[in-house]
């Protein structure tokens, strides 16, 4: 799969019911009929990936998910294979969130496997990495977290890594734009590496707003490769015109 130039992403985590999900998915919808949906994304909760995909993929945009099992079909009573969700029409499948590790006991053999199987079945891993607290070295923190979760993904297949720092994630504001610049500049340099395509992303309490300081300041400080290909939102994006916003955003940023 060929990535879009920019993505601007959302995942509304759990907190979507069912008449919330058929809501949101319709407004989206709406909103990307008038706009097209290319560069646009959502990693949806398993049981909204069909609907998801049926009205939002005509359009241009990419449905993912917030999980996928390491897995493959098998004897696994409740996990969801890559194969099932790839058959779908899923092309995107996060991986390594802190509330996953928080929550769920996850851990970096988990993120190798889930990578592996996602990109085995051609759905493209959106890693989140980032550091536990302020001022460490992203060299020491994220480029381990980079090495062990696509260790078994091919060197040519497509990856996205979603930056979104620890500390910022839940956080009354997102993290600096000085900061993130610094950071995805060393990240895009780690994923230079690699021979596939990759895209790098802000998350962390990102909403509207929140691209056009990263970009503003990159472009100020003269770093054009530390701004991010778009951003991947969290809680701002339960509200869809919030998401749309952001996507808007990131389109008119990117253009000039």
């Amino acid at each position: 799969m060929r990535l879009p130039e920019t993505m601007t992403g959302c995942s509304p985590k759990g907190y979507l019911t069912a008449d919330a999900a058929r809501e949101w998915i319709a407004v989206v919808r709406d909103g990307l009929a008038e706009t097209g949906g290319e560069g646009a994304f959502a990693c949806l909760p398993y049981p909204l990936v069909a609907q998801g995909v049926d009205a939002l993929a005509p359009l241009g945009a990419l449905v993912g998910t917030q999980d996928v099992s390491a897995h493959p079909i098998g004897p696994y009573t409740g996990e969801v294979s890559a194969e099932l969700l790839a058959g779908l029409g899923s092309r995107l499948a996060m991986v390594g969130h802190p509330e996953r590790v928080r929550h769920l006991g996850e851990g970096p053999d988990d993120f190798r496997a889930k990578s592996a199987a996602a990109a085995a079945h051609g759905i493209v891993p959106i890693l989140i990495v980032g550091e536990p607290e302020r001022g460490r070295d992203p060299e020491e923190v994220i480029r381990p977290q980079l090495d062990v979760a696509f260790a078994d993904v091919p060197h040519d297949a497509p990856v996205v890594v979603a930056y979104e720092p620890t500390w910022a994630i839940g956080a009354p504001e997102p993290a600096p734009p000085a900061h993130v610049v610094a950071v995805v500049e060393r990240i895009r340099a780690m994923l230079a590496e690699r021979t596939g395509e990759s895209r790098v992303l802000y998350g962390g309490s990102a909403g509207p707003g929140t691209f056009a300081a990263i970009a503003a300041h990159g472009r100020e400080a003269g770093r054009l490769a530390g701004i991010p290909d778009g951003v991947f939102l969290g809680r701002a994006g339960v509200d869809p015109r919030g998401f749309l916003a952001a996507v808007a955003e990131v389109r008119e940023a990117t253009a000039r």
